[in-house]
């Protein structure tokens, strides 16, 4: 039977087990192997994902960046809570990015990983742009985004609102009000989570494509993440790609 875990729990096993071996295998698809690479992680969060694949595939050395420094204290103390090692860190390391820069030395990474940041990132063609230029000669990029904003999950806040495609039928004011107000969940996370939503980036599937090709990096392997869609009139006027397609996972080299 699954075992059931609380949610600061699940969360935690959620990345640090599934997440981190989706990584794992997507670079395997493609007959690359992280074991003893120079790897990054692009919009790190807390690191339990990136804890996983160092755990797992042993990199020789893997850095996650994120504009919000993560705190190795929290990612130490989270995981020793679950039962999880953290004597040996494998090189892993955690350093502070700015929103368009990565502070690293060009073609200094053998592969880079992002997942579930990039409907975050404000400027998607500066950041792959710098995801190109980190690349070693030969190196490769995989990139998983869920969910993208016009999609049933996306505007992130299914915790308020377990109805597909709320934030497509109401106004954003309106949501954003509801949010300030609502007791639902402690209201530091529920601020948050506001404040998530109103700069998602709202990257559509083709601006996703042409960002992409802009910043010199050719994909090579490609997976639409979709399920059946109900249409309504209200949602008439959207792209029918924009609301089917609620993610996606790529693999793609410099050009």
């Amino acid at each position: 039977m699954p075992v059931e875990r609380d949610p600061t729990s699940q969360w935690f096993w959620d990345h640090y087990e599934l997440a981190a071996q989706q990584v794992i295998d997507a670079f395997a698809s493609v007959g690359v192997s992280l074991q003893d690479k120079l790897v990054a992680d692009v919009g790190c969060g807390d690191g339990f994902m990136d804890l996983g694949v160092v755990h797992r595939a042993r990199p020789q050395r893997l850095v996650g960046f994120d504009v919000n420094l993560t705190d190795i204290e929290y990612l130490t103390r989270g995981a020793e809570k679950e039962g999880v090692e953290t004597a040996d860190l494998g090189g892993l390391s955690f350093e502070r990015s700015e929103a368009a820069r990565l502070p690293a030395e060009d073609a200094s990474f053998d592969a880079v990983f992002s997942w579930s940041a990039f409907e975050h990132i404000a400027e998607p063609i500066e950041v792959l742009s710098e995801i190109r230029r980190v690349l070693a000669p030969g190196g490769a990029f995989f990139l998983q985004l869920w969910p993208f904003y016009f999609s049933a999950k996306g505007s992130h806040l299914w915790e308020w609102y377990p109805e597909d495609f709320h934030h497509l039928y109401r106004p954003e004011s309106e949501i954003v009000q509801e949010l300030t107000g609502s007791e639902l969940k402690p209201a530091d996370w529920t601020q948050m989570m506001r404040r998530e939503f109103q700069h998602l980036n709202r990257v559509t599937v083709d601006e996703l494509q042409r960002a992409m090709l802009a910043a010199g990096l050719v994909t090579r392997r490609l997976e639409l993440l979709s399920s059946p869609t109900t249409l309504t009139p209200a949602l008439a006027r959207y792209s029918w790609l924009d609301l089917g397609v609620s993610g996606i996972k790529l693999i793609a080299t410099p050009g």
